[in-house]
């Protein structure tokens, strides 16, 4: 056998130190706004708020949400009260775990006067709940903190669908147990029998789950290994099943799947769910719960004279069977709790050779392993902007010649993902296969995006360096995406850094924080990634109820209640127009930007239930809204045509936006990117906001809410396009932009607009087009074909003076772009590239006799759907 024993005393030490303990003693403690940073664990799905319940010894901690009503651990995780919704090791704080329900959900443990604590078989007494009144003196009140060798906290609960049954859900945590073990109680006292289902439940969303079942070991497992967290779930003297997966999850007993329960009669069953960095731990634990054996702490630390090795796959063998892998985590580590007996581990690094290590696991004893690796062939980048100071960037590995795309991370991930690499300050190393890559570098639509061609050789370093200037010019004018979502929004799993770092990227310089039905925060993100000063952002939130789509709101800036529930935002109605109004006069009717997400306008002005036949709509959420989503903006070259279907009237939002526009309702357009996910996504739509600071680190939220209620506002893929209108000559001429109102003082007052049209080296455009009223001009109507001298292919593609014609009624002016044929192309990804360059105002209002602007109800050849009397 061959033992690498590389620093193995040191290594050993390090276990020791890195592994925190407490004593030898289990704790419960009461999670309060002064010690939930100290007490809540790690990890990018934890979903801990004041008032719950820690429990913890040296091995893991636990969270135990408290039994209140509504509790939710986010927008799709719901009815948690009671339930276990953290779980991860305290030696490596990576919770993944969304919610283990057990009872499957079927009960509701919401009576928090019933919550009974056991220490060291003793029933002690808990703080009581406090009201709502009474939550503030709360949240900072320290609560008992308790501590033994065994705790029991005990729950009680009804069913959500009355069948006379109650239940208590009990869990359990012992000073020398690496898991949780659960007794769950069904008790019938009616006067009849009761069929109940023998039945838990486990959520852990995102498809890098893989999900796994062990007939010998009696386990289901259920492993993320990119994020590095294993759960395994043993049912006490049954064989575990589950049906479903993902969102529905549900773990039973092999042998039945309900039970009838007499009358006065009560069913029971118990169960153990673990945690471990890997699979690996958590098949040796199964083994060991099965054979009463006991696993002894292991760690293997893996390092090169560049630094610790991260995200390396290593796979563990025990008696020539593999046990699974594991991924080293960013310092390069990989703890498991493994039985003794000899073992061989397989490690594969991107940019090296496989390397295998055989020990030995000793009864009683701590194992440490130190392991230098080879050298990686790997790039080393820097990149500047035009003055030579670092920037953000989006980098690209694209396989030339056939070498295969590199894959460093899912969409999920941060820093690397797929075949790209986010860097927040310029400079980044990523170890990379040998063979030759074409490589994509940029930071947003700005700046000129550059394209080298490289050679990775074995073990080779390749340096990088590029410099990116800023050739489009946008003083005055700042970029911003008004909403994108993360894993605190509950509907996808993304790393919120992650999304942090793409809006850096793409050079966004606003940004709210805009998760589902929690008031969030990007500050904690800028500030680990000293990125503060490269953009502005705020608290805020997107409000998601049913009906869906339309009842979609985003609002921001909002106080942010931190770690109470849903951030202490408002609650969602099944009536969308309460639901919006309830978010318009939030916090005391603040000053905010309340914005409508994924709008079937057509709906909302006047067919609730989509059939085609005008019945009111939801026309009072018109009132309250400051801003809609109005993309995709190329949309606006391409209106629908008098036949288009109900279901489909909300594929070209900007069509139904110039018809509301054109009833009246002055509501600014928005583009957004909606991004849920962080491969490319961010970026590919912005809209730019009128502002008297070009600095993020000066950006006024209150002046960018101005902007976006006062239709200051252009929207793009890409294109930075301007326009004024110039009204008078000579020394008098006056100058107004979109969003505002112009009084013409008589028929002889000359009207012009000035438009350009920048774009960096990576897209064009061919075609600008002014609308009146929402309809196309023929006469002004300009492409590089028709008009070829208009244009240019320097980086102000289009700039022009354009003599307007004569309005005989008030009439609302919108400028567009496009790069017709055209693509936004590989810098936006494959997804995101194929869509076009485009960019289009808001509206500027000419007035055109001083009465003050009036819409002129033009329905652009499209009835509008409105009862007969509103036409």
């Amino acid at each position: 056998m061959r033992h690498f024993r590389l620093n193995v005393l040191l290594s050993l030490i390090a276990l020791a130190v890195t592994h925190p303990s407490v004593g030898r003693a289990t704790e419960l403690i009461h999670v309060s706004q002064s010690n939930y940073s100290q007490v809540v664990p790690a990890g990018k799905e934890v979903d801990a708020i004041v008032g719950d319940y820690v429990l913890r010894n040296e091995h893991v901690t636990a969270v135990i949400a408290q039994a209140v009503p509504n509790r939710k651990a986010n927008m799709t995780v719901r009815g948690v009260s009671g339930m276990l919704i953290d779980f991860t090791g305290r030696h490596f704080g990576s919770d993944q775990l969304s919610c283990f329900y057990p009872t499957a959900g079927r009960y509701s443990f919401e009576q928090s006067d019933q919550v009974l604590c056991r220490i060291d078989g003793k029933v002690v007494e808990l703080a009581p709940h406090t009201s709502t009144a009474e939550k503030s003196d709360e949240a900072n009140r320290e609560h008992p903190h308790f501590s033994g060798k065994s705790i029991s906290l005990t729950f009680s609960g009804t069913p959500i669908a009355a069948d006379g049954t109650t239940a208590t859900v009990t869990y359990t945590l012992a000073t020398d147990q690496s898991w949780i073990e659960y007794q769950v109680e069904l008790t019938n006292p009616s006067g009849s029998a009761v069929k109940l289902p023998i039945e838990d439940s486990v959520r852990c969303d995102g498809s890098l789950f893989s999900d796994s079942h062990d007939e010998e070991l009696k386990l289901f497992s259920t492993t993320d290994r990119y994020f590095g967290q294993s759960y395994g779930f043993m049912l006490d003297n049954e064989t575990i099943r589950s049906v479903g997966s993902g969102r529905n999850l549900r773990l039973t007993s092999s042998q039945a799947n309900a039970s009838s329960v007499a009358a006065g009669e009560k069913v029971a069953w118990s169960g153990r769910v673990c945690c471990s960095q890997g699979i690996p731990g958590v098949r040796s634990w199964a083994r060991g719960q099965l054979e009463s054996l006991s696993t002894e702490p292991t760690q293997l630390t893996l390092q090169s004279s560049h630094g610790p090795v991260a995200h390396a796959v290593v796979e563990y063998f025990r008696n020539e069977k593999s046990l699974g892998e594991v991924l080293s985590n960013s310092e390069g580590i990989v703890r498991s709790n493994l039985l003794p007996g000899e073992y061989k581990v397989v490690i594969q690094s991107l940019g090296r050779q496989p390397r295998e290590l055989e020990f030995a696991i000793d009864r009683g004893k701590q194992h440490a392993d130190t392991v230098t690796l080879s050298e990686a062939s790997r790039v080393r980048g820097e990149i500047v902007d035009g003055e030579g100071l670092p920037i953000a960037a989006k980098v690209q590995f694209v396989g030339l010649e056939g070498t295969i795309d590199p894959d460093f991370g899912p969409d999920s991930a941060a820093e690397g993902v797929k075949n790209v690499v986010y860097c927040a300050l310029g400079k980044f190393e990523q170890p990379l296969n040998p063979g030759r890559y074409r490589v994509i570098i940029s930071h947003g639509p700005e700046y000129d995006a550059e394209t080298q061609e490289i050679d990775v050789a074995d073990g080779q370093l390749v340096p990088i360096s590029s410099k990116l200037p800023r050739t489009v010019q946008t003083r005055g004018w700042v970029s911003s995406d008004f909403h994108s979502h993360s894993s605190p929004s509950g509907d996808n799993v993304s790393d919120q850094r992650g999304r942090v770092l793409n809006l850096l990227a793409e050079h966004i310089e606003f940004a709210p924080c805009t998760e589902h039905n929690r008031i969030d925060t990007y500050t904690d993100d800028l500030l680990a990634l000293r990125a503060t000063a490269a953009m502005a952002t705020c608290t805020g939130m997107e409000l998601t109820g049913s009906p869906l789509p339309i009842n979609h709101q985003n609002a921001f800036p909002l106080h942010r209640h931190e770690h109470e529930q849903d951030g202490g935002g408002p609650q969602t109605d099944a009536d969308p127009v309460k639901q919006i109004e309830r978010l318009a006069l939030w916090d005391n009717t603040s000053s905010k930007v309340v914005q409508t997400n994924h709008p079937n306008i057509p709906q909302i002005l006047g067919d609730v239930d989509l059939d085609g036949k005008p019945d009111g709509g939801f026309r009072g959420m018109l009132g309250w809204m400051d801003v809609i989503e109005v993309h995709p903006p190329e949309g606006i070259f391409t209106p629908p045509s008098a036949t288009v279907a109900p279901d489909d009237k909300r594929k070209n939002p900007i069509f139904f936006w110039m018809q509301l526009l054109n009833l009246g309702y002055r509501i600014t357009g928005v583009v957004n990117t909606d991004a849920h996910y962080n491969f490319h996504g961010s970026g590919w739509l912005r809209n730019y906001l009128e502002s008297s600071s070009d600095n993020p680190t000066t950006i006024s939220v209150d002046e960018m809410i101005h902007s976006a209620e006062h239709g200051h506002l252009v929207m793009t893929t890409g294109p930075f396009l301007e326009t004024k209108l110039l009204v008078g000559d000579g020394d008098s001429t006056q100058e107004f932009t979109v969003g505002d109102d112009v009084q013409l003082k008589g028929d002889s007052t000359a009207t012009r607009m000035w438009i350009r049209v920048q774009c960096p080296n990576w897209f064009d455009v061919n075609r600008v087009q002014v609308f009146a009223n929402g309809r196309p001009l023929e006469q002004l109507n300009f492409t590089r074909k028709t008009h070829p001298e208009m244009f240019s292919s320097e980086h102000v593609r289009f700039e022009q003076q354009i003599e307007l014609p004569e309005f005989k009624q008030d009439t609302h002016i919108i400028v567009a772009t496009i790069g017709e044929e055209l693509t936004l192309g590989p810098v936006m990804g494959p997804e995101s590239g194929k869509l076009p360059p485009v960019a289009v105002t808001n509206p500027i209002f000419i007035d055109t006799d001083g009465s003050g602007f009036q819409a002129n109800g033009d329905d652009l050849g499209l009835p509008f759907m409105l009862p007969s009397r509103d036409k």
